[in-house]
């Protein structure tokens, strides 16, 4: 009986942290991502590190958000207007971070790194 029990409350372990882990992985996929455009925006508008960290950061938290955006449960039409705010806000978040210069190579990075 102890061992049935035993078994039980291991399967239910072994459940509840696969179910943990697909979620980070989820929000791991999204960091690394961040990580990889970060790279190509990089080599594109020559940031410093300090800017490189900062713009990882920007890039994490509304790549972030878009996810959670489109995986909500409203309209289609909803869902686009909410994706180009974010976008935008995204933007402008990135030009307090850059250069005058930067921002414009940037933008037109963003056409294809970001459509």
């Amino acid at each position: 009986m102890k061992q049935l029990i035993l078994l039980f409350g291991l399967l239910l372990t072994v459940q509840v942290s696969t179910a943990n882990v697909t979620f980070q992985d989820g929000d791991g996929i999204i960091k690394a991502k961040a990580k990889e455009l970060t790279q190509k925006y990089k080599a594109s508008l020559g940031m410093d590190d300090a800017q490189t960290a900062k713009f990882t950061t920007i890039l994490e938290n509304y790549l972030l958000r878009k996810s959670k955006t489109k995986k909500a449960n409203i309209s289609e039409g909803d869902k686009a207007v909410m994706i180009k705010q974010l976008g935008m806000q995204e933007s402008e978040d990135i030009a307090e971070l850059l250069s005058k210069s930067q921002y414009k190579k940037y933008l037109k990075a963003k056409l294809k790194l970001q459509p």
